[in-house]
């Protein structure tokens, strides 16, 4: 029987209406190639073949027709405003300027986005590991060396001696390396230098979210309160090591700025939105292409929500914002194809491990102060992905309707967004995989939550607004808006969980030139030996990178180090001298029988001995 209530009526067709529109765009995403199995309470759920999903979607349609015949599509939902569309349009298209209230909630979203990592601002030679802080030390180093040196060879490193563009093993963080250069050529050390630029993300990340926010809801408050959430989301403390995955500051920013383009078309809106993307490109590849992933359904609908229509000096923008992205995809994007043979791409196993699950979205990170109650013993690495619960919270309030042009397309690419962040585990990620060389070199479709996060953070905006607008006077709407940074601070706190790193580096390398090639034990220690070259630059054998290159003949020849064999293998590979360093030695008897044994080989000669925070290091070469 049907509900004789028109309220009930019109909610139960409205979420008819959902399911119907979920059911069919699934059945169309299946059909063309798409699909995926998931779990709910227990129940597998299979979306491989249409056929099923084509079933629900007709049943529902049927269902549709019978309960509400005739009535419009949504009719819970009310519809577009296009008073409120338009409005938000011709505020793009005119943007306000900053007002007193505007900078002064500027300066609180700045120095809200300090407060957790003050520990680390007070000792800048703390990592939170001893593995990628070192490898981004390394990063920034090596491209100031090329610069400075041979540019036109710019992302050839010095580790897995004799092969070129080994910066291109990883994200090459070229804009940070750009930025750090003249404090790592004017004798910086490159570790407080990377560590510097990790800190910096954060203000940066804040006031970007900032001004995109107030840009979308014209409500400085409400920016704050977007500001923060875009600072701490917890993808920053997931990735506290990361140095490239830190600064996403040009997200924000790119998405202001396309719409800007598409309210305002001309050169320099164009020039704008393609250097905002170029940086993000720059700073980091991974966020780059998953910005870029973001962009093409956001301009979409919003271009539909705002009538845009095709013009002159619509294309004049575009062309202007590729005049500048050209050249940026295209000036890192050769080297790293060159390298694509010795590289290759990620298989399929390894993105399904690096593909997230609905369930990890529920994951919370061990540096997430606030849920250190939580158990992790299900979490896998990189897909600790819970937003908070103050971001979840705001979103849902942006979410209610009635919604603006850049809300709604804030909505439809947030959710692509996640389904991409499911890789393997989603609809569509395996289609693009198939079609994208781009994407079949990422590793960790997962890391796509740094866009959903983005996605949050300017929904929240929208959610704090409606909130404040709860406010009926200034003071009240001022302590509404302290009371949610208060949450917003609270909630997504961290424990950077730093440790101290080793003071200095040894003065032994003082005799190490560049044109030298270095074999160093102990292994396993790789970052620390690429750190350490920060100071000299010579060629190594080993390394660390996002992809490690397969060198059977130089595992067999570790294998056998110290033994003579093992040594002539070495000098086979290309070294010309060897160090041991017992700093990294945990037993004392295996560093003395290490020096007697290199010692005894008449093939080495020793070049120089020091004590380095209490232990022996010896410098060989080869005679």
């Amino acid at each position: 029987m049907l509900p004789t209530s028109p309220r009930i009526r019109t909610i139960l067709i409205t979420l008819i209406d959902a399911v119907l529109i979920v059911s069919a765009s699934a059945a169309l995403v299946v059909l063309l190639g798409g699909g995926t199995r998931f779990s709910v309470a227990g129940i597998r759920v299979s979306l491989r073949a249409a056929g099923n999903v084509l079933m629900v979607a007709g049943g529902f349609a049927a269902l549709r027709v019978l309960v509400g015949g005739r009535r419009r599509l949504l009719p819970g939902i009310p519809p577009a405003d296009r008073t409120r569309i338009e409005a938000e349009r011709l505020r793009f298209a005119n943007p306000e300027r900053a007002t007193g209230a505007v900078w002064l909630c500027a300066l609180a979203t700045l120095l809200g986005s300090l407060v957790w990592i003050v520990p680390h601002l007070a000792d800048l030679r703390q990592v939170p590991d001893p593995g990628d802080p070192l490898f981004s030390a390394w990063r920034l180093a090596r491209v100031a060396h090329q610069l400075a040196t041979d540019p036109a060879h710019l992302l050839d490193g010095n580790i897995f001696y004799p092969l070129p563009l080994t910066l291109t093993y990883s994200d090459a963080t070229l804009l940070e390396a750009l930025v750090g250069a003249p404090f790592i050529l004017s004798g910086a050390d490159a570790l407080l230098v990377a560590n510097a630029l990790t800190l910096v993300a954060f203000p940066a990340c804040g006031l970007a979210f900032f001004y995109a926010a107030w840009r979308l809801t014209a409500d400085p408050r409400a920016a704050l309160i977007g500001g923060l959430v875009g600072a701490w989301y917890p993808f920053h403390a997931e990735h506290y090591s990361h140095l490239e995955l830190q600064w996403v500051m040009f997200v924000p920013l790119a998405i202001a700025a396309a719409l800007r383009l598409m309210a305002a078309p001309n050169w320099t809106t164009g020039l704008a939105f393609g250097a905002a993307v170029a940086a993000q490109w720059l700073a980091s590849m991974y966020v780059g292409v998953m910005l870029m992933s973001f962009l093409l359904p956001f301009m979409a609908v919003a271009a539909l929500a705002w009538r845009v229509r095709p013009s002159w000096r619509l294309a004049g923008a575009l062309a202007a914002a590729a005049a500048v992205l050209l050249p940026a995809v295209i000036g890192v994007g050769v080297p790293y194809m060159k390298s694509r043979e010795a590289r290759g791409e990620r298989g399929p196993g390894e993105v399904r491990d690096g593909s997230a699950t609905p369930q990890d979205y529920a994951a919370t990170h061990i540096r997430m102060s606030t849920y250190t109650w939580h158990s992790r013993f299900r979490n896998s690495a990189e897909r600790e992905l819970y937003p908070g619960t103050a971001p979840l919270g705001l979103a849902a309030v942006g979410l209610a309707p009635p919604l603006t042009g850049a809300a709604v397309a804030t909505i439809v690419a947030g959710a692509l967004t996640f389904d991409w962040s499911l890789g393997f585990n989603g609809l569509t990620y395996d289609d693009i995989y198939k079609r994208s060389v781009v994407h079949r070199g990422m590793r960790v479709p997962a890391r796509f939550s740094v866009v959903v996060g983005a996605a949050l953070a300017l929904l929240g905006a929208f959610g704090a607004r409606r909130l404040l607008r709860l406010g009926r006077s200034p003071a009240v709407r001022s302590a509404i808006c302290a009371a949610l940074a208060l949450a917003v601070l609270f909630d997504l706190r961290f424990d950077a969980r730093l440790q101290p790193y080793r003071s200095t580096i040894p003065s032994i390398y003082a005799r190490v030139t560049p044109d030298m090639v270095l074999a160093e034990f102990p292994r396993m220690h790789d970052t620390d030996y690429m750190y350490f070259s920060t100071r000299h630059q010579a060629r190594l054998l080993g390394g660390y990178s996002g992809f490690v290159p397969s060198n059977p003949e130089l595992d067999a020849a570790i294998d056998a180090f110290p033994a003579p064999p093992g040594l002539a293998a070495l000098k086979r590979l290309g070294a010309t001298h060897v160090t041991y360093n017992c700093g990294f030695e945990r037993r004392e008897r295996s560093c003395a029988w290490m020096f007697e044994q290199l010692d005894a080989n008449p093939a080495l000669a020793l070049v120089a001995s020091e004590r380095w925070e209490g232990k022996e290091l010896r410098l060989y070469r080869y005679r």
